[in-house]
């Protein structure tokens, strides 16, 4: 291994330390494959029937008191589903760490956190129009970027029928044209 790696291995594993030692009765993993790794974030899976206890422990627990939602976003799976990401940091200590949940296609439904962290509002309508993922009790369910009679396309699933067209977006296309110059 690398200094890098080992630095990291090593500033991980006290994290993880605290986080298996502060939190108990929920089911979570860490990610072990280095190739999966961030060099800033502890990457952890949580089952979906778990996640908002989770969560809650994670920012209440003064210990580890993760207070920041960084993001919350999503990632299509295809046909394994679609992995909801959570990103929290602590101001306190200086930590970050990525959770992660996956939803199957047929229950694309998760619990909202607006109730732990108010920014997820925004975050949880900006996944729930781009990904059709459902929060339950999210207080506010309106979309936030597209009209509200948009309600069965989503932009950022890779099933979404203009996803080949975007990809293709600006290929053939004239530089001089675009830059408003026609030589």
């Amino acid at each position: 291994m690398t200094d890098v790696a080992n630095n990291l291995s090593a500033k991980f594993n006290d994290l993880w330390k605290k986080i298996d030692s502060e939190i108990s009765h929920v089911d979570f993993r860490r990610e072990e494959d280095i190739t999966k790794m961030s060099y800033s974030d502890l990457l952890l899976y949580v089952k979906k029937d778990n996640v908002t206890q989770f969560l809650e422990k994670m920012k209440n627990n003064k210990v580890l008191d993760f207070n920041y939602l960084r993001c919350l976003t999503a990632i299509d799976l295809q046909g394994d589903g679609i992995e909801i990401v959570y990103q929290l940091y602590s101001l306190k200590h200086k930590y970050n760490v990525t959770i992660k949940t996956t939803l199957q296609n047929d229950d694309l439904t998760i619990d909202t956190i607006t109730n732990i962290w108010r920014a997820a509002n925004w975050h949880e309508r900006e996944v729930s129009e781009m990904f059709g993922v459902t929060f339950n009790n999210h207080p506010d369910p309106r979309n936030l970027l597209m009209p509200e009679d948009i309600n069965d396309s989503f932009p950022l699933r890779k099933s979404h029928p203009l996803a080949e067209i975007e990809i293709l977006q600006g290929e053939g296309i004239d530089p001089s044209i675009v830059d408003g110059e026609n030589k």
